[in-house]
């Protein structure tokens, strides 16, 4: 859904699995508003719709989505807190149930290892 304000204009389409292994094809497109007098900021939202991959063949915005392959879908998650993903590229914070492991010399997709 935030790509949407990368390509301001266009609808965005996601395969996306959670970590229980639902999956669904989602719609995204960034919406801007003008801030109702001169000089007053520019509002901008992000706007997302989806459903379970069940329902692809009636949605014309999941045509040409190849929904049988298990590597086009996304990993996504309802919140980096509770994501139990260990090496998610996405993850903006650490999880609140998981230990920490921090190896200077080590370079990896976090800059800390969750155990």
């Amino acid at each position: 859904m935030h790509r949407a304000f990368e390509t301001p204009g266009r609808f965005l389409r996601q395969l996306a699995e959670t970590p229980d292994g639902s999956r669904y094809v989602s719609l995204a497109r960034d919406v801007s508003k003008p801030g109702g007098h001169w000089g007053a900021p520019v509002r901008r939202y992000a706007i997302a719709l989806g459903c379970e991959v069940r329902h692809a063949g009636a949605l014309v915005f999941a045509d040409g989505l190849d929904v049988g392959r298990d590597t086009a879908f996304e990993p996504i998650g309802i919140s980096c807190r509770i994501c139990e993903r260990r090496n998610c590229h996405q993850r903006s914070v650490p999880p609140l149930e998981r230990r920490l492991k921090i190896e200077p010399h080590t370079r990896g997709v976090l800059p800390y290892a969750v155990e």
